[in-house]
């Protein structure tokens, strides 16, 4: 639309609104002014000062409230597009997408295939390496070994590696059994840390002095100092 007729239009619609506005103000008072309410008892009764002009004005309102209706309805079926209007402004506009329900065109259907076409390859055509050159086959160690192992491991700790445990790590055996340090000071926060980490994962104090009373050949597990069964046990594990 040239801008011309976009500016006859905007001023012919606001008008339109002014005079809508303006006559049903107009109307009112007029009609404020030529009739009056009047109780008589219970009975609501209406005088008029001037009947016909009393009734020219209420059809005034009448049409001008009409009208303005009529406006907005104008105005709702000029700003409300159609669905060709929409389709035609997205297909000229550089960066507009198909409306919905528009078929794709011939060029866009080749290139949705050719699409398709490239996943089902990648899906259908697995990438198999090669590992017999880097890695022997059989050589492999089983997953998930060494992950019972107390210190390095990270799953659960079982009774074969609570007795290894002893015997590699047995300052952390014995600080672990005893809940405090080899000079009988209270454990560190990270230390207890540790130790909570491990019973998380089935370390057991009770399995474990069954393990240090088996070792040593104990019937009963001395009151001793943690650095004396520590001595005890490296002995026994180096003799």
């Amino acid at each position: 639309m040239p801008l011309q007729y976009l500016n006859i239009y905007i001023i012919f619609f606001v008008g339109s609104i002014v005079a809508v506005f303006a006559g049903v103000g107009l109307c009112y008072t007029g009609l404020s002014e030529l009739g009056f309410n009047v109780y008589r008892g219970m009975e609501l009764t209406t005088y008029y000062l001037d009947k016909n002009r009393y009734d020219l004005y209420l059809n005034g309102l009448v049409y001008c409230i009409t009208f303005g209706a009529a406006l907005l309805l104008l105005l709702a079926v000029i700003l409300i597009p159609s669905a060709d209007q929409i389709q035609r402004r997205m297909s000229a506009s550089p960066y507009g997408t198909p409306a919905v329900g528009t078929p794709p065109t011939a060029a866009e259907t080749e290139e949705t295939d050719e699409e398709d076409s490239g996943i089902d390859e990648d899906i259908l055509t697995p990438q198999i390496e090669d590992f017999s050159e880097e890695q022997g086959l059989g050589m492999e160690s089983p997953v998930g070994e060494g992950d019972s192992d107390v210190v390095e491991g990270t799953g659960s700790i079982t009774e074969d590696s609570q007795a290894d445990f002893l015997k590699t790590h047995p300052e952390s055996a014995v600080k672990f059994l005893m809940r405090k340090n080899l000079d009988d000071s209270p454990l560190d926060a990270d230390d207890e840390k540790v130790h909570e980490t491990w019973q998380g994962r089935g370390l057991s104090r009770g399995e474990l002095r069954r393990h240090v009373m088996k070792l040593m050949e104990w019937e009963e597990f001395p009151e001793s100092s943690p650095t004396e069964i520590l001595n005890q046990i490296k002995e026994k594990v180096t003799a």
